[in-house]
């Protein structure tokens, strides 16, 4: 075989990797990088939760051993709530409760949230998540703007006189640039 075709069938394969490559890693990268409904498709311990005004939820962490719920968190509707949880931080959590909690509380179309937010809770095998769809429809707040209505007696005056590359245009032209004397 010439070098040449070696050449060729080396670059056919060298591209047609990198596009099955970039196809395959350019969903796992989103995933990777944001927070869905579902997980992020890692073994982290990571879950997010949208709270929709047809199924808004509640959040809550209980202690399996006696059931006692530790945190409980009502989503507000347009937002979610991203839980991740991290394995035996000695530091920050105790003997009962080795494990440490983390978890933000964000708008619905952020991609990303720094879970600021932590807490000491049991081991994986002593703690259970449950989340429940609170009863009826929910719409969020809305806060309506205050209404600014025009005044019929405003005058208008012109910024400044426009100008083309330095010259001003003819008086008499349409301009747009105006700007409230009041």
């Amino acid at each position: 075989m010439p070098i040449h075709a070696h050449r060729r069938t080396l670059l056919a394969l060298a591209l047609m990797g990198g596009t099955l490559g970039s196809a395959f890693l350019g969903g796992c990268v989103k995933q990777m990088l944001s927070n869905t409904p579902g997980g992020n498709m890692r073994s982290d311990d990571s879950f997010t939760y949208i709270s929709t005004p047809f199924e808004p939820l509640t959040v809550t962490l209980y202690d399996y051993r006696d059931q006692e719920p530790l945190w409980t968190v009502d989503v507000p509707i347009g937002s979610k709530v991203t839980i991740r949880f991290l394995d035996n931080r000695a530091k920050a959590g105790t003997t009962r409760r080795p494990d440490i909690m983390q978890w933000a509380i964000y708008d619905k179309d952020k991609r990303r949230a720094d879970l600021t937010n932590t807490m000491a809770v049991p081991a994986a095998d002593s703690r259970m998540l449950r989340v429940a769809v609170r009863d009826g429809v929910e719409y969020p707040d809305e806060e309506p703007g205050e209404v600014e209505f025009n005044d019929p007696d405003r005058q208008w005056v012109p910024v400044e006189p426009r100008r083309f590359r330095g010259v001003p245009l003819d008086q008499n032209a349409r301009q747009g640039s105006y700007m409230s004397d009041g």
